[in-house]
């Protein structure tokens, strides 16, 4: 599969306008998922540590 792609965009006239779109999608998504994760206060964190820590306490007694 990887050489259909290889070979269709080799002879591609237009190959950089493609390269660019795929970059700027991929650092799109990179920065949406970033600012969701910094956008959670610490406090919702802490209590998903909590209870994951916890479910381990229970499960190794």
């Amino acid at each position: 599969m990887i050489s259909f792609f290889k070979h269709y965009f080799t002879g591609e006239k237009y190959i950089g306008i493609f390269q660019s779109i795929i970059l700027v999608i991929f650092f799109l998504t990179f920065f949406f998922i970033v600012f969701f994760i910094l956008k959670k206060p610490k406090k919702y964190y802490r209590e998903e540590i909590i209870s994951i820590l916890e479910t381990e306490d229970k499960e190794n007694n």
